[in-house]
């Protein structure tokens, strides 16, 4: 029985490792269009992720709370370098049961200036990080998308870091 207990604990400690990478192999990669789903904004109105196509697009995702400072270092880092790329946000992270989704979206809106409220798609749940295969982390997900919605670049990344370079590559005007 002991031999039995310690080859379990040894596959759920293997299990433990695994399920972020192959979460992480689920989430969309480059050259695949990036998937279509129907989600609310910060508002509580509906949104496509079909509207993320006609123009090149930058969507950083994220999935911890936490997060929100940088997912707004990507935004503040494409706005200097490609002010003319579309930005839309994905923010799909766990709340508390007593929270509710309305109380979450309002403390979404105070930190997201209002002109970008449609910009970005909200859900409390994760539901959005599930379909989308994105782990939790508290480092964002970038994804740039050309005009037919097909990827052409990806990170996981904070927007300090040379794993960066991808994404300002991708978006950056030719000089």
């Amino acid at each position: 029985m002991h031999r039995w207990t310690h080859w379990l604990s040894l596959a759920t400690v293997a299990l433990a490792i695994a399920t972020p990478a192959a979460e992480a192999a689920a989430a969309p990669k480059r050259g695949e269009l990036f998937p279509i789903f129907t989600a609310l904004d910060v508002t509580g109105q509906p949104q496509s992720t079909a509207g993320f196509r006609g123009a090149p697009t930058l969507i950083v995702a994220i999935t911890e709370r936490g997060a929100g400072d940088a997912m707004r270092a990507w935004f503040e880092g494409a706005t200097k370098r490609a002010p003319s790329v579309r930005q839309k946000g994905i923010i799909s992270v766990s709340v508390p049961f007593f929270v509710s989704e309305s109380y979450a979206r309002s403390k979404a809106r105070e930190k997201i200036p209002q002109q970008y409220w449609h910009d970005n798609l909200f859900d409390s749940h994760l539901s959005m990080a599930k379909g989308l295969g994105l782990s939790e982390s508290d480092v964002p997900w970038v994804f740039v998308l050309d005009a037919q919605g097909k990827i052409v670049a990806q990170v996981h990344a904070l927007a300090e870091t040379p794993a960066a370079n991808v994404i300002w590559k991708s978006i950056e005007p030719p000089k």
